[in-house]
């Protein structure tokens, strides 16, 4: 059984296997150093989906690291850029920067107050730019929108090229509340990516691999070309569970069929060149600045639970990444084959 359950479903009952994991979701909370720790716990206990669901992801990458001797920098600032990464993590003289993603299903959708996706839309068209808001906290009965759109305005005035990320953090009616705000440049009103969590209004009609591809665009476009190793950690979570198809679509283009001219022939299906590894742009593929894609796992067994890693390594990357960094963890490496298993 995949992850269908929030924090409130973890604490609501003393069944063993729940009460195993919440505890060591708080086991690996105490291992994040303050001020963080604070913040990812009203995210840990939120009841929202996406506050929860995403610091799960970034709890266990930061266990992850820390438990395999790497040394881990929480939100460091990035030269020449606003935005900054979930971790830095470095062993020796090896670092990489670590940008962690989580995709939720439609379900979680309707959860969002409607207010706050009029909201991202209303800016996405006054702006000309792409406006996401995802909520990191629960939020207030009503938002301060008069207070939040000229912040978010401020702050897309300074933005030169690339993708604008950052948090508004604030209090109303005597509670505090937390936004991310993902800005895109290049507005089309024919491709919009608006609304909370970076969905479409027919969410329906997205494929998953689709969706997959979206968020890590969202990613990709934070800091342009940086010097050292870049991973993109991803968590489907598990009411459409991502399968590794998905992911193969997501990274190496949607499937097509190639007809031939004689009837002799058979159909075969091809890959199209519009997976985040492969696509083309100018001459060059698209994303050769992002080493990898990381995906995450959190699976419900009889009795207990498990946590589930693999990476797909990019065979066209400037900077690859050494598969020796992730020992017993199941990779495609660059020669497109799988090393220490596959995933399930």
């Amino acid at each position: 059984m995949w992850d269908v359950r929030g924090w409130e479903s973890l604490t609501i009952h003393n069944d063993p296997p729940l009460v195993g994991a919440k505890e060591e979701f708080l086991s690996w909370l105490a291992e994040v150093p303050q001020p963080h720790q604070a913040s990812w716990e009203r995210r840990l206990k939120s009841k929202l989906d996406h506050p929860h669901y995403s610091v799960r992801l970034e709890l266990y990458l930061h266990h992850y690291f820390g438990s395999n001797g790497w040394g881990i920098d929480v939100e460091p600032g990035m030269p020449g850029s606003p935005n900054t990464p979930d971790f830095k993590v470095t062993r020796g003289g090896d670092c990489i920067i670590v940008e962690a993603k989580t995709v939720l299903d439609a379900q979680a959708d309707e959860q969002q107050t409607q207010r706050l996706r009029q909201l991202a839309d209303d800016l996405t068209k006054k702006l000309s730019k792409t406006v996401i808001i995802e909520p990191l906290s629960d939020l207030p009965s009503s938002l301060p929108t008069k207070k939040i759109v000229p912040q978010i305005e401020e702050r897309a005035a300074t933005q030169a090229s690339g993708i604008l990320e950052f948090d508004i953090n604030d209090t109303h009616q005597n509670g505090s509340y937390s936004l991310k705000i993902l800005i895109l440049p290049n507005y089309s009103s024919t491709n919009e990516v608006s609304g909370v969590q970076g969905m479409i209004s027919d969410v329906h009609n997205i494929t998953t691999g689709s969706r997959i591809r979206r968020a890590l665009e969202e990613k990709a476009g934070k800091y342009g070309q940086i010097d050292v190793p870049f991973l993109i950690a991803i968590y489907g979570k598990g009411e459409f569970p991502v399968r590794p198809r998905d992911e193969i679509v997501a990274l190496f283009g949607d499937r097509g069929l190639l007809i031939p001219k004689s009837a002799k022939e058979q159909v075969i299906e091809i890959p199209r060149s519009n997976g985040f590894f492969n696509t083309i742009r100018q001459g060059k593929h698209y994303h050769e600045h992002i080493s990898a894609v990381l995906f995450y796992r959190f699976k419900w067994l009889s009795d207990s639970h498990i946590h589930q890693i693999h990476i797909y390594h990019n065979p066209f990357a400037l900077r690859f990444m050494n598969p020796g960094f992730f020992p017993n963890v199941p990779q495609l490496v660059p020669a497109m084959k799988w090393i220490n298993g596959c995933p399930e």
